[in-house]
């Protein structure tokens, strides 16, 4: 028989947590369970439990934003109204 339990957790965290679940086809209840019969299993926190990351946030996204910036500030690239416009061009991170 399950029991119920209450944990607090921020709520921006929660909300994040649960985006995270959902992507990996969990609810957030059986991820907290997948988590604690594991750890009574191995006795340890033994597990990373992982989603794609989001290309954002990539070391090449993240090099091409701030060069971008730069080139911006000394007043060269070209803005951009829409995102089609970049796709036409075919520009997109990753690219440099």
């Amino acid at each position: 028989m399950s029991k119920h339990t209450t944990i607090r957790i921020e709520p921006e965290k929660k909300e994040e947590f649960s985006k995270i679940c959902d992507s990996m086809g969990l609810s957030v209840s059986a991820a907290i369970n997948v988590f604690v019969n594991k750890v009574v299993q191995t006795r340890r926190i033994p597990f990373e439990i992982s989603a794609d990351a989001d290309p954002f946030y990539s070391e090449a996204n993240q090099k091409f934003l701030l060069e971008s910036i730069a080139q911006l500030e000394r007043g060269e690239g070209k803005i951009y109204n829409d995102v089609s416009e970049v796709a036409e061009c075919g520009t997109h991170y990753g690219d440099h």
